[in-house]
C-alpha cells in the first residue's frame, strides 16, 4: 500500500466504572446508565493511516506485530461505514500499543476503541472540513467507540463521566457518554486506584455472552432500578464530597454486578478466592485505621483499590504488606484519575 492520504494519532485511557452497566439492548445500547472515570497511566496509543489502493484492506499491528484483532477491526469498520462514508474509499494501515499488559484486568478494549475513535473522528472532521474543537468532537468520538465495545465511550473524556439515560441531566443518552466537569468535590481529584492482579488468565465467560444473560434475567428489572438509584445516590456524594456514600455506593455496585452474574442461567462465578480474601482485608484495614478505602470489580477477578491522595502512603504501605501475597506473581499496578485523551504528534 502506497500513498499515505490521512493519519492521526491518539492516546486513550481505560476507565473503571463504578455504577456498573449489564446487560444490552439493540445494538451496543445499554440496558441500565453507568459512571465511571478514566485512569491517569493505563491507556492505549494508535495511530490510523488511509492509504489509497486498488482494493479495500486493513493491516492491523500491536507493539509492531500483526494481530488477529484486526479481524474485529475490519467488522468494526464495515459496521460504521454507514456513518463514515469515506471509509470504503481507503486501506488502513494501524498500529497500536497499550501501556499495561493485555491479560492485567484492565478494560483493554475500553481504551483501545476510544483511541481508534479518537482517530477516526479526527480523519472525519479534516476530510469534511470541520473544527476539531467543541464537545460535538468528542461527543461523535464516543458515539464511535461505542460501536466497538460500549464502555469504551466513557473512555474520551477527561475524569468522570456518565454512559446511559438519566433523570440527572437531560443531555444523559445511551448513544454517547457525556462528562461530568463541573461541582465536583475536590476530594475526587486525588482519587487513587491500586489495581491488584489476582488473575491474568481468560476469563471462563466474556463480558459479551454474560451481558448477553441479563435478558431473561430473573433480576433484570430489579437491577435496573438499583443502577438508577445508585448512580443518583453516587452523583450527590461526588458532589458533597461524601466519601462515606461513595465508598456504600461503589461497593454495593460492584458485588451486585458479580451477584447478577452467579444468578444468571447459566451462571457463573468469576471471582476467585484471593479475590474474596483481598476484599475481607480491604473492608478490615478501613475499620482499623478509619482511612476511607474502598473497593471495586470489572467482569473478572482483579480488585481495584480505591482511595485517596492524601493517605497514598498508608494504603500503599497495606498494599505491600498485606494485599501483593494474594496477586499473581505479587503484581499490581500503580494509577489513578486520570485528564483523558490526548492526540500526539507524529
Amino acid at each position: 500500500m502506497t500513498g499515505t492520504a490521512k493519519r492521526a494519532r491518539w492516546r486513550c485511557p481505560s476507565n473503571i466504572a463504578l455504577v456498573k452497566y449489564w446487560g444490552k439492548r439493540n445494538f451496543q445500547k445499554p440496558m441500565n446508565p453507568s459512571l465511571s472515570f478514566v485512569l491517569g497511566n493505563s491507556f492505549t496509543e494508535t495511530s490510523v493511516e488511509l492509504v489509497k489502493g486498488s482494493e479495500h484492506k486493513v493491516e492491523f499491528f500491536f507493539d509492531g506485530l500483526a494481530n488477529n484483532f484486526g479481524e474485529r477491526i475490519e467488522k468494526y469498520l464495515d459496521h460504521i461505514s454507514a456513518r463514515l462514508h469515506w471509509i470504503d474509499k481507503f486501506n488502513f494501515r494501524i498500529h497500536s500499543r497499550n501501556s499495561f499488559p493485555h491479560s492485567a484486568g484492565i478494560a483493554s478494549s475500553a481504551s483501545s476503541f476510544g483511541a481508534l475513535a479518537l482517530c477516526l473522528t479526527e480523519i472525519d472532521f479534516a476530510l469534511s472540513g470541520k473544527e476539531m474543537n467543541g464537545s460535538d468532537f468528542l461527543q461523535k468520538a464516543s458515539d464511535l467507540a461505542r460501536m466497538g465495545s460500549g464502555s469504551a465511550c466513557r473512555s474520551v473524556y477527561p475524569g468522570f463521566s456518565i454512559w446511559g439515560s438519566t433523570q440527572l441531566f437531560e443531555s444523559c443518552g445511551d448513544e454517547f457518554a457525556i462528562p461530568l466537569t463541573e461541582g465536583i468535590h475536590p476530594f475526587f481529584s486525588g482519587l487513587r486506584d491500586a489495581i491488584l492482579l489476582v488473575d491474568s488468565g481468560a476469563k471462563e465467560v466474556s463480558s459479551s455472552a454474560g451481558h448477553r444473560l441479563m435478558d431473561e434475567h430473573l433480576y433484570h428489572r430489579s437491577r435496573i432500578a438499583q443502577a438508577h438509584e445508585n448512580i443518583n445516590r453516587l452523583y450527590l456524594a461526588l458532589l458533597t464530597g461524601d466519601r462515606a456514600k461513595f465508598i456504600d455506593v461503589v461497593e454495593n455496585e460492584a458485588l451486585s454486578l458479580h451477584a447478577m452474574m452467579m444468578t444468571s442461567n447459566p451462571s457463573f462465578i468469576l471471582l476467585k478466592p484471593n479475590s474474596l480474601e483481598i476484599i475481607s482485608r480491604i473492608r478490615r484495614f478501613r475499620e482499623r485505621s478509619k482511612i476511607p478505602v474502598c473497593f471495586t470489580i470489572d467482569a473478572g477477578p482483579n480488585i481495584h483499590l480505591l482511595y485517596f491522595q492524601e493517605h497514598e502512603l498508608d494504603v500503599k504501605a497495606f498494599v505491600e504488606r498485606e494485599l501483593l501475597v494474594f496477586c499473581e506473581n505479587g503484581k499490581w499496578i500503580d494509577d489513578q484519575i486520570g485528564a483523558g485523551p490526548e492526540r500526539l504528534k507524529d
